[in-house]
């Protein structure tokens, strides 16, 4: 891990720094000298406050996220870019205790080999909400430590192309196992450093089944993802439609004993590891049992186009104060969509997952807040938005915290975006007027500079801070990335 370190010696050049800037202030060759002596002046403050900056330290704390969708793009007017959230209770209900049968675990720990790719076992798949109520029951969870949620997603569920999200489950809830070790029954541990308190040695387990009822939107259709969390922060979402998860039906030498032979049964098998790179693809991070009576969801193979929505938060400091470290004088979400369609080939008769074909779609940008009281422009890509040429008075802040509680899904101002790059965070603001002399660019830090922009997922916890209310220390800790192989 990296963190920022208190350095005297770094305050003090700093401080000389900005003298020296002051002592050569000469209005008629150096027409940036106020922006200079403000930069100069925040970068001290800065580090007296936070420590010094390692070199190393980047100020993109994203993690790659996309998300998944049919029909369009998930509500990007929503900070979290995901769907209309369910009323759990509504729609599900968390039944009684069911012990695992253990001969279906066995023959899907044959099936899906630790390490092995198994992509070849199914495609990107949607479901289809059928006529009535059906299960959903964890079997097994490996060796990983992200915290998993899953979700049941209906498409188009109001005849208007939203989307409806159902959490359904999160890792450690309602399972329980006896091991060797342990002949009593013992919670399933569900936090993020619990990498080894798994399934894997059960000699019995049980859990208990959550009973959803989607009949209102029958023959609509549904898909799955698993919602991924690591020590607090967003990770990818692993989808059905992005090829995450395998629909597996169960031999009939492998059902259950305990369920009714009149109830259809699936498994749902699960990929954590949303980035293709970093995955091992076989498929037992955790695995679900669906089933209901008389249907269970039907399985579609993906044929249509879907929408990745790809999405970072800027959070900026203008320079009005050079002591203020709170980050929210001007907040934008920033969206990049992308249709993607699966490609496949025929073989021995089945088709089979070969690669996406990629459409850029459009870009996208909204301000979540402007807490700043100084004109400014913002820069995204190729595209501007000046604060004195909206409806918005300059000096008016907003959504900080101060008039009332903040909103973090505000809609200040929306607009279509051209050539912005997420790699390269072409990303600035021009803040301030030439009238007044006091003109400031700021653009995304390289590594090891102070920051005056940072970058964090839409969804993170680490929102922009009330007005005046510093960013915690602890957000600017740089964890190791040890995803691999999850």
């Amino acid at each position: 891990m990296k963190y920022l370190k208190k350095s005297s010696s770094i305050v003090m050049m700093l401080a000389a720094a900005t003298a020296f800037v002051s002592c050569s202030h000469n209005d008629d060759f150096d027409e940036n000298y106020v922006e200079k002596q403000k930069k100069a002046e925040f970068a001290a403050n800065f580090i007296q406050k936070y420590g010094e900056v390692d070199a190393n330290q980047s100020w993109d704390f994203t993690n790659d996220s996309h998300v998944f969708s049919l029909s369009k793009p998930m509500s990007t007017r929503a900070a979290a870019t995901r769907a209309v959230t369910a009323d759990p209770a509504k729609y599900m209900s968390i039944q009684d205790w069911y012990q695992v049968d253990l001969n279906t675990v066995n023959w899907m720990k044959t099936k899906l080999t630790n390490g092995r790719n198994h992509r070849d076992l199914g495609t990107p798949f949607y479901m289809v909400v059928p006529k009535n109520e059906f299960y959903v029951v964890p079997i097994f969870e490996g060796q990983a430590d992200f915290v998993w949620t899953l979700h049941v997603v209906v498409d188009d569920y109001d005849g208007n192309g939203e989307s409806l999200d159902l959490r359904v489950w999160q890792k450690g809830e309602n399972i329980q196992q006896k091991t060797s070790q342990n002949p009593e029954w013992a919670d399933i541990k569900g936090g993020a450093k619990e990498k080894h308190n798994n399934t894997e040695s059960a000699t019995e387990l049980r859990a208990k089944p959550i009973a959803i009822n989607l009949s209102s939107f029958k023959g609509k259709k549904m898909y799955l993802y698993l919602e991924n969390t690591k020590n607090g922060e967003p990770r990818n979402p692993a989808s059905s439609l992005a090829f995450k998860m395998l629909a597996l039906n169960i031999p009939a030498e492998s059902m259950p004993s305990n369920i009714d032979k009149s109830y259809k049964k699936m498994i749902i098998a699960c990929e954590d590891q949303a980035i293709d790179e970093k995955s091992d693809h076989d498929y037992n991070d955790v695995v679900f049992m669906i089933y209901g009576k008389p249907d269970i969801p039907d399985v579609k193979v993906l044929e249509e186009p879907i929408y990745d929505t790809f999405s970072k938060r800027y959070m900026i400091e203008d320079l009005g104060s050079t002591d203020d470290f709170d980050f929210n004088d001007v907040v934008v979400d920033v969206y990049d969509i992308t249709n993607k369609t699966a490609v496949y080939e025929i073989k021995d008769g089945k088709k089979v997952f070969m690669e996406w074909k990629d459409v850029h779609n459009s870009q996208k940008a909204i301000i979540r807040c402007m807490g700043g009281t100084i004109d400014f422009t913002l820069n995204v890509g190729n595209t501007s938005w000046t604060k004195s040429e909206s409806d918005y008075p300059v000096s008016q802040m907003l959504n900080t915290g101060k008039d009332g509680p903040v909103n973090y899904n505000a809609v200040l101002a929306e607009f279509d975006v051209t050539g912005w790059d997420f790699k390269t965070n072409n990303v600035s603001v021009v803040a301030g007027s030439k009238a007044s002399g006091d003109v400031k660019t700021i653009t995304f830090p390289k590594k090891g500079e102070v920051p005056m922009i940072i970058a964090f997922d839409v969804n993170d916890y680490r929102k922009w801070m009330n007005e005046r209310q510093s960013i915690p220390a602890e957000w600017f800790t740089v964890v190791d990335d040890d995803d691999e192989e999850e």
